[in-house]
């Protein structure tokens, strides 16, 4: 535990620490705060809102009333005709028609509006902010490789320092 390699395992083991503490702490804000804080956290997957919010962001969206979002504010909906689907566009111009107030939205990267109408009732979620690229790691760490990395990587550590610990007790015995 003296000497540089001794200093050099310490930092690495803090380096480590903090980086598994950083991803945890980036996996339960997407995962469980959303299901017991009022928010949502969800990954942009295309570039129709670049460079505002680039490919790969991960958004962090607040409740809104209808009636209070605005021209300008960034909204998170529900494809009209594929309700599978959430985009994630900027309120273009608000309207009223003879069924309600309705948005029209544009991503800002898109030329044109959008061709469909969103229905500008009840609540909603506007976007609060967002963090560039961390939306890629997350969606890697959804697939079947990275939920099998996310298992195999802290087993195989533990399992080194097992084995440290083991041979650095035989050392002393010796």
């Amino acid at each position: 535990s003296n000497g540089p390699w001794g200093l050099a395992a310490r930092i690495a083991s803090w380096i480590l620490v903090a980086a598994a503490a950083v991803v945890a702490f980036a996996l339960v804000a997407v995962t469980v705060g959303p299901r017991v804080l009022p928010y949502q956290a969800l990954v942009v997957r295309s570039g129709s809102m670049s460079p505002t919010i680039p490919t790969g962001s991960i958004v962090f969206y607040h409740k809104e009333a209808a009636s209070k979002v605005k021209v300008g504010d960034i909204i998170v909906f529900q494809k009209p005709g594929d309700t599978s689907e959430k985009v994630t566009h900027r309120v273009f111009k608000i309207s009223k028609g003879p069924t309600g107030s309705y948005f029209t939205t544009k991503g800002d990267a898109n030329g044109e509006p959008d061709d469909w109408q969103v229905p500008a009732v009840g609540t909603g979620w506007v976007a609060s902010f967002h963090i560039p690229t961390i939306g890629y790691i997350l969606a890697g760490l959804e697939s079947t490789l990275g939920r099998l990395l996310l298992l195999a990587i802290p087993a195989a550590l533990l399992g080194l320092i097992t084995l440290y610990e083991i041979w650095r007790d035989r050392g002393r015995k010796a």
